[in-house]
């Protein structure tokens, strides 16, 4: 029996419109800025460049977007800004260093253990992890925790900057899973004083 590796995800680049953002999309190195501040005279931009981020749009807003806009339309479809969610290199994030100097270190996590394996096969519902065909490209965990957004026009004048996009199928499982998380419920925990269980 001929036995194929199995892909968790593929990607490819982008064929239909090379110019239009797409749901899916992964991009390297984008800077936001976190903070500005007022010191005297001087103006300080603190800012945060991420190694990999991912678009979470609906396809459609993002085509309707990229239609009024190359119309120069100025209709309620068109999109201030984009929903992008940071990626790490899936390495670096077993590592628990993957936020750098922004955050203090993560306990690392084995591959092999149950937590590991969870984040990897998408069970853990604040991640989603990628991993490509090509050998080349490294895996890639998603922080739907994390997510945030970004000026419609400055990530189009990063687009050269995009590295690939994901499959239609597979976007659709980021999305879905993106919504399941940002539409949790959370459920109050409830304190109970055992010391007046006996009455």
């Amino acid at each position: 029996m001929n036995s194929q590796k199995i892909l968790k995800i593929s990607a490819r680049v982008p064929k239909k419109s090379p110019d239009r953002i797409s749901q899916g999309d992964i991009f390297s190195n984008i800077e936001i800025i976190e903070d500005l501040e007022v010191k005297g005279n001087k103006l300080i931009v603190n800012k945060i460049c991420f190694p990999y981020v991912v678009c979470l749009n609906q396809e459609c807003d993002l085509e309707n977007d990229y239609c009024s806009a190359i119309n120069h339309e100025r209709k309620n479809c068109r999109l201030m800004h984009l929903a992008i969610a940071p990626a790490f290199n899936f390495e670096q994030f077993l590592s628990g260093k993957h936020w750098g100097e922004l955050y203090d270190s993560n306990e690392g996590i084995k591959r092999s253990r149950s937590n590991g394996k969870a984040i990897i096969d998408n069970q853990n519902p604040r991640y989603h992890y990628l991993k490509f065909p090509e050998v080349d490209k490294p895996e890639l965990i998603v922080d739907f925790k994390h997510f945030f957004t970004v000026n419609r026009d400055y990530l189009y004048k990063q687009i050269d900057k995009r590295l690939y996009s994901l499959d239609d199928l597979f976007r659709e499982s980021l999305s879905q899973r993106f919504c399941n998380y940002v539409s949790r419920i959370g459920l109050p925990v409830e304190i109970i004083d055992v010391s007046n269980e006996n009455g």
